[in-house]
């Protein structure tokens, strides 16, 4: 999974939604489905989630082109670093 998740200061970026939906389903089975209310969600473990296209680089473009290309993925915002890393050590076993 780490190939498809970045990680920045306060953002995970799923690169692959379906990683973020194999995590979000564990969330829902360790809190409850509570969780499913967004503003619980970063009350109490400390982010929110977002669907995002973003814009990456194409891995083998061809001559003339185009370079880059949108993908579909999941952001998470976090609001303190021990959110994160908190989130990290539990879900990403980095």
């Amino acid at each position: 999974m780490s190939d498809n998740v970045v990680i920045k200061k306060n953002l995970i970026i799923f690169r692959q939604p379906g990683d973020w939906i194999a995590i979000y389903t564990r969330i829902m089975q360790d809190f409850g489905r509570g969780m499913a209310v967004r503003t619980r969600l970063r009350r109490e473990l400390g982010f929110t989630y977002r669907h995002h296209r973003g814009l990456v680089p194409n891995g083998n473009p061809r001559p003339g082109g185009p370079t880059m290309y949108y993908e579909d993925q999941v952001h998470l915002d976090f609001y303190s670093e021990s959110a994160q890393s908190w989130f990290q050590l539990k879900y990403l076993n980095l």
